[in-house]
């Protein structure tokens, strides 16, 4: 049995983190909206990789589709309805 394998045998599969603890195959997005058009804009080290690639500051459907064919995992980033009132200026 080597290092990667538990009792069973079966591999295990670690996952490594970035400094905020995301997962290293996981391009975080979090969804604007621009003169009603959405738009992806990086959250994580991973999609501002992608984002340099491209030339771009945000991430289009299809890059986001090139993306996961390469298996990385596109997540959105979810926001609280505190973080929300803050950003327009409403006290919670």
């Amino acid at each position: 049995m080597n290092s990667n394998q538990n009792e069973d045998g079966r591999v295990l599969i670690s996952m490594d983190r970035d400094a905020k603890g995301c997962r290293s195959d996981v391009v975080l997005i979090r969804v604007e909206h621009n003169y009603g058009s959405p738009c992806a804009y990086p959250v994580n080290e991973q999609g501002r990789i992608f984002c340099a690639m491209t030339g771009c500051t945000t991430l289009r459907k299809s890059d986001l589709e090139r993306i996961q064919a390469l298996g990385f995992e596109v997540v959105v980033e979810q926001r609280g309805q505190d973080e929300l009132l803050a950003e327009l200026g409403v006290s919670s």
